[in-house]
């Protein structure tokens, strides 16, 4: 019986990581933009800010996309291609035995 390869266990440890990574950096770009807007209404604020922390993955993408963000379009294209690393970690890790 052997062990896992360095391979294998480094592609576990990033499909175990990278979705907490991507989460605190979109819940901290939605909440520094959230801070940085003093056009909107305060019942505004509270509701995305309460959307980011309720809903996890799903609020803070919300805001960047929805919400009218007002970071530069390419910072938050970049921060959201983070999903298709992490599917790419998934797939390789999954094709050679890795991760299931």
């Amino acid at each position: 019986m052997t062990g896992p390869s360095t391979l294998q266990m480094t592609l576990a440890l990033y499909g175990y990581l990278l979705p907490l990574l991507l989460y605190v950096l979109w819940s901290v770009l939605a909440l520094y933009d959230l801070g940085r807007r003093p056009e909107l209404a305060r019942g505004a604020v509270w509701g995305w800010t309460a959307a980011v922390f309720a809903v996890p993955f799903l609020g803070a993408v919300g805001y960047l996309f929805l919400g009218g963000a007002k970071l530069p379009r390419m910072l938050r294209t970049v921060a959201v291609a983070g999903v298709l690393l992490y599917v790419l970690v998934l797939l390789v890790g999954r094709a050679i035995g890795g991760i299931s």
